[in-house]
């Protein structure tokens, strides 16, 4: 089935961002030298942001379209 395809696809590529963004986020908060600046606050809660968004974008696209006939 070309749609449950397309799915898997588009979960692989959303955990390769989410990785990606944790890893950009971990290698500023390690770099960080005494107490983390606001900046690098808010690197971490958009990073925590993208990884939640993409979880409920994946969750939603599962949904059916029409609901089944009962």
């Amino acid at each position: 089935m070309k749609g449950s395809s397309d799915l898997k696809k588009m979960e692989d590529k959303a955990g390769e961002l989410v990785a990606l963004t944790f890893e950009v986020c971990e290698k500023r908060l390690s770099s960080a030298r005494k107490s983390l600046t606001p900046p690098q606050t808010a690197l971490s809660a958009a990073a925590m942001n993208v990884h939640h968004s993409v979880e409920t974008f994946l969750a939603v696209s599962r949904i059916p379209d029409q609901p089944e006939a009962k």
